[in-house]
């Protein structure tokens, strides 16, 4: 029978546009070596490794979900190289190598070699080479194997946007011009779906025959991922998989072909095998944010979570992580059928839709390390309305998505929040909480009839507004110190006085702190407890943006909550086995998605 030769993925190099942290891409002993972006070379004077998080090769994994027999190492290189490649195991906790082939090439002008190391399958959790070389040049290299019948894929990549257009454009860019060199994909292996709910996109810009523009309604991230979902499967392009991708990540479009190249291998058993990508944190780039999650029923355990890249334990650690039960849609990879078969995501508009939808209808979710996106962090974030979904959302994931109700977990969660923002100053948050409860209450058909661009400009709206300098110096006399602002990132807890006296709230205001000016302020998005006890007045601010907004204490919101908890969790108790089952039993109508207007 005639076989194929198939990339498993190509080595990577460092790219001014995407990311120039050499040592996730190779290690060099000598400055003398070097990657030139303008010539595409890498020039080695001495030895270069490829144990790096994009050009070792994790074969465990490979070889769990993947029909592969043989396996080969082809570089294309000029110049007196020795080749060695590396096996890795891991023993209890350390790493074991052994050098499992060497090979000496010269070659006076660019040629390919080709190592075969498929005795290396079933053997090592992970392969790596290395090149000792005086005056070369590595053009390119790529793992391969050979594969009879490769399974038929064709990706629908679905992209959202709203009013995103830097980002998106600079995306689009990139793809078009791998697409244009790529002899890999085309027209029957893989189409792109922008949707734009805020239909700014031009269509002239973006359209091309690889890629559809669909203008859309602001429903969100999730009603822009189904409706590109929706307009895929009925585009008659016959897709085999759906790939939501964000329209703010940094892209290596090599990503692309990884995951298409896993899914032309996969096993029988991995027929509905969905991909995900690991996301790196775009603030310094060599950070792991997470390798897919675990939500346990109650809360999010992000995989491999704060991890160096550049550090080779790391890098070869990723291969034993365990396998998650969710993968964020930043870049989330799953078969076309599972509308059939599962349904649409539920139209939370935001948050938590990705991790609802995989414990529906995912089995196995396969996070292999070199399949990865920048985006940016979520930790130094701050949108206030954003509590409103986290809040209903888990509560409508929970009851569809978990055997046990959880039902004193949930009442918990609700008093640390409220009691959270209450010591927060921030009381609109608060309120917006209770508002999360209390439509959650409402049942699953209040969920299925809400207004979601409506309820969002709400929110938005209950929330305090971002001042810049100038007008939180005029609106409310206050101004960015550098001594209040480094203080209170530093300033230690109180823990038993603060416990005792309600963080200062039990404390008469005679005797509060004496802040210069009038108030004291915190960071926006990591603000602490501490930051508040005895303090009247403060201002949360954004030292990155140079925006915020003030609060002032009032004592009598802590007593109102607290009765408002109280109340609030007897109704809870009442309501909340009949509201769980109304939303367990009409998934159907939850899920399903129509749209007559066509692209």
């Amino acid at each position: 029978m005639k076989t194929e030769n198939v990339t498993l993925r190509n080595i990577l190099f460092p790219k001014e546009s995407i990311c120039t942290k050499q040592k996730l891409y190779f290690r060099a002993d000598s400055s003398k070596t070097s990657y030139s972006s303008r010539d595409n070379f890498l020039k080695i004077n001495g030895k270069a490794a490829f144990d790096t998080y994009f050009n070792e090769l994790p074969v465990v994994k490979y070889h769990k979900y993947c029909r592969i027999s043989s396996l080969f190492l082809k570089l294309r290189m000029c110049g007196s190289f020795v080749v060695r490649v590396f096996g890795v195991n891991k023993d209890e906790a350390s790493f074991k190598e052994a050098c499992i082939a060497e090979q000496t090439v010269i070659f006076s002008e660019p040629c390919d070699t080709l190592i075969d190391i498929s005795f290396a399958l079933g053997k090592y959790d992970n392969l790596y080479f290395t090149l000792e070389a005086t005056d070369g040049i590595l053009f390119a290299g790529e793992y391969l194997c050979t594969c009879e019948k490769p399974e038929r894929v064709n990706i629908a990549v679905v992209i959202c946007t709203y009013k995103r257009e830097e980002f998106l454009l600079r995306n689009h860019r990139a793809i078009t011009a791998y697409m244009s060199e790529s002899t890999v994909f085309d027209e029957d292996s893989i189409h792109f779906y922008i949707t734009d709910n805020g239909r700014t996109l031009k269509k002239e810009d973006i359209e091309s025959p690889l890629v559809s523009l669909i203008p859309n309604e602001n429903t969100g991230g999730s009603g822009g991922f189904t409706r590109g979902y929706y307009e895929a499967v009925h585009s008659g392009r016959e897709h085999t998989h759906i790939l939501f991708m964000d329209d703010d990540i940094v892209l290596d479009c090599e990503m692309l072909l990884r995951v298409y190249s896993i899914l032309r291998l996969r096993k029988s058993e991995y027929d509905a095998l969905a991909v995900g990508g690991t996301m790196i944190r775009l603030s310094d780039r060599i950070t792991q944010h997470e390798a897919g999650s675990i939500w346990d029923g109650r809360r999010i355990n992000s995989i491999g979570s704060g991890a160096d890249l550049t550090q080779r334990d790391n890098v070869f650690d990723i291969a034993y992580y365990p396998d998650g039960n969710y993968n964020a849609w930043w870049f989330y990879c799953f078969p076309s059928d599972w509308q059939e078969k599962y349904g649409y995501p539920l139209q939370f508009f935001i948050k938590e839709d990705d991790i609802e939808y995989s414990l529906r209808c995912a089995g196995d979710i396969a996070v292999i390390g070199g399949i990865a996106v920048w985006h940016d962090d979520f930790d130094g974030k701050y949108d206030g309305f954003q509590e409103y979904y986290i809040k209903r959302n888990e509560l409508i994931m929970t009851a569809v998505s978990s055997d046990k109700a959880y039902t004193f977990f949930q009442l918990r969660k609700l008093m640390l929040s409220v009691m959270k923002q209450t010591v927060y100053q921030r009381y609109f948050l608060a309120d917006i909480i209770f508002r999360a409860y209390g439509d959650f209450l409402k049942g699953w058909k209040n969920f299925y009839n809400t207004d979601t661009a409506l309820l969002n400009t709400e929110l938005m709206n209950s929330c305090k507004p971002l001042l810049n300098d100038a007008e939180l110096l005029e609106k409310h006399g206050v101004y960015f110190d550098p001594d209040k602002y480094s203080n209170s990132l530093t300033e230690k807890e109180r823990l038993k006085i603060q416990a005792l006296s309600l963080n200062g709230y039990l404390i008469p205001s005679v005797f509060y702190r004496n802040d210069k000016d009038g108030f004291y302020m915190t960071d926006l998005a990591r603000c602490r407890i501490v930051n508040f006890y005895k303090h009247k007045r403060v201002l949360h601010y954004d030292a990155v943006r140079k925006n915020g907004f003030v609060t002032e204490q009032k004592k009598t919101r802590l007593f109102l909550n607290i009765l408002r908890i109280i109340t609030f969790s007897i109704k809870f108790l009442i309501k909340y086995p009949s509201v769980r089952k109304g939303f367990r039993e009409h998934m159907a109508e939850l899920t399903r998605f129509t749209h007559t207007e066509s692209i």
